[in-house]
């Protein structure tokens, strides 16, 4: 597979994406996921630049010697400093504006600078005491406070802020529900500046999921879609993949996945027969259902009767209805169709051919489906239909785009950039290499980013501990 450059777009974009979820809430004892605090990896040197280069951050010029005596860009230190001591530059970054306001003060202060991470310094703290100006400088703050920050997690014993323990913060019961939340209650050891790291965490990298997504929750079994803005469980894995493919779940954290509304179970496998309780019976084939109008035609089909389940009214309820199988339906299903003359490839449901204008449509939707050869005579007896798009979900690109897209919705939503798409969880060896026939029939939606969520104000019970 050709390497696939994401460029940044710098214009004709919204400022905020829409997004079809609840706003986020603060939950105290759960502020970040352990997933994102230990990623150390997620962005590197050069995507740490450019992140500050889009905030007008007086760092993406700042340079500094650095432990090692080289003189660096504060990207770089940065990066250094979040890989070494093995967590999320991201987490540093938040804590650089949380305590000085560096990333986005344009001409910040030497005093800013010298205590860049809030590293050593407390209320009671003089900057004078030599046992605090030790740790003053850039290098010092970001370093210190990346190693302070791991150094939580593994010692915890050592600690007043574990995870499953309660403790009283500012009047507050909190119990940290991981080992990442808890390292940021001893870092910070108090509600309004942990309510803050949170909503500068999501204002800068929220995941926003996009329709068609399959995510997982780390650590939980439960798989999720999401769809029409909210997130829907797979009742059993064997309904999972009878759609699906493992290779495509995504995980993410629980702040990520909480925000969404639970919507209503996937609770048929693709193609079920679903029999009302007065009798009738239904087809069930991508979220909706095809009525089977007699026996007859149930017979002609080639169903099995043992292979039909009985549903409540509700169930079926919530199905959208496409229509009714004819009796000219000898596949409702479909039907793999290959022209002998020219090699083109049909998919011919309800009387209707549509065409299949690349193989990577072929392998992605029917990679299961054998393919029935027919002369162009026979085939000339189907009406023309539109063709075969990707399936929501799907992750695809081509040569005459330099973006990666997902299809959402049946648009194809491009990743602003490399690092967006690889936050999200995403992995290049999902994308399906388009020629771009298919690719450009997909209309375009908005662009992909992170960030930018809302989240509410400051909690209630946050400024009433502190009166």
């Amino acid at each position: 597979m050709k390497k696939i450059l994401i460029g940044m777009v710098v214009c004709c974009i919204s400022s905020s994406l829409p997004l079809q979820a609840s706003a986020l809430s603060f939950d105290p004892n759960y502020i970040i996921s352990d997933l994102d605090f230990f990623n150390e990896r997620e962005m590197d040197a050069d995507a740490i630049q450019r992140f500050l280069e889009r905030k007008g951050s007086s760092l993406s010029t700042y340079t500094d010697i650095d432990i090692d005596g080289v003189k660096k860009r504060a990207a770089d230190i940065i990066a250094r400093a979040a890989r070494t001591n093995g967590i999320n530059p991201k987490i540093l970054l938040v804590l650089l504006q949380k305590e000085q306001s560096l990333i986005e003060n344009s001409s910040p202060s030497q005093y800013n600078l010298d205590w860049a991470t809030g590293f050593a310094r407390c209320d009671s703290c003089l900057a004078s005491d030599p046992k605090i100006s030790a740790y003053k400088g850039f290098v010092m703050q970001v370093e210190k406070a990346a190693w302070r920050k791991k150094y939580y997690t593994t010692n915890p014993e050592q600690f007043n802020f574990r995870a499953g323990l309660m403790r009283l913060v500012d009047g507050i019961p909190i119990t940290p529900q991981n080992s990442s939340t808890a390292a940021l209650y001893n870092y910070t050891p108090h509600l309004r500046g942990n309510f803050s790291f949170w909503k500068l965490w999501n204002k800068y990298f929220a995941k926003i999921l996009p329709d068609g997504m399959i995510v997982q929750e780390d650590g939980e079994k439960d798989i999720w879609l999401i769809q029409r803005g909210k997130r829907r469980l797979f009742a059993k894995m064997s309904i999972f993949l009878s759609r699906f493919s493992p290779s495509q779940i995504v995980f993410v954290g629980k702040n990520d996945l909480s925000k969404y509304d639970i919507g209503s179970p996937i609770k048929f496998s693709q193609y079920s027969l679903l029999q009302s309780p007065k009798g009738a019976i239904f087809l069930f084939a991508d979220d909706k259902k095809l009525g089977i109008p007699s026996k007859k035609i149930f017979k002609h089909i080639g169903f099995n009767p043992e292979e039909v389940m009985k549903v409540t009214q509700s169930d079926l309820d919530e199905i959208p209805t496409l229509g009714l199988i004819s009796a000219a339906d000898t596949n409702p299903m479909g039907t793999l169709i290959q022209d002998t003359k020219t090699g083109a490839v049909f998919h011919v449901v309800h009387a209707i051919k549509h065409p299949i204008l690349e193989k990577s449509v072929l392998t992605t939707n029917f990679p299961y489906r054998t393919i029935t050869k027919a002369k162009p005579k026979e085939l000339q007896g189907y009406e023309t239909g539109s063709p075969i798009l990707f399936t929501d979900g799907t992750l695809v690109t081509s040569p005459t785009s330099q973006f990666m897209y997902i299809i959402s919705n049946g648009e194809k939503r491009a990743f602003i950039s490399k690092e967006v798409f690889e936050s999200l969880g995403f992995q290049k060896e999902n994308i399906i290499a388009s020629n771009g026939r298919t690719l450009e029939l997909h209309p375009d939606g908005p662009f992909i980013d992170i960030g930018n969520i809302e989240t509410e104000e400051i909690p209630s019970f946050v400024t009433a501990s502190e009166k």
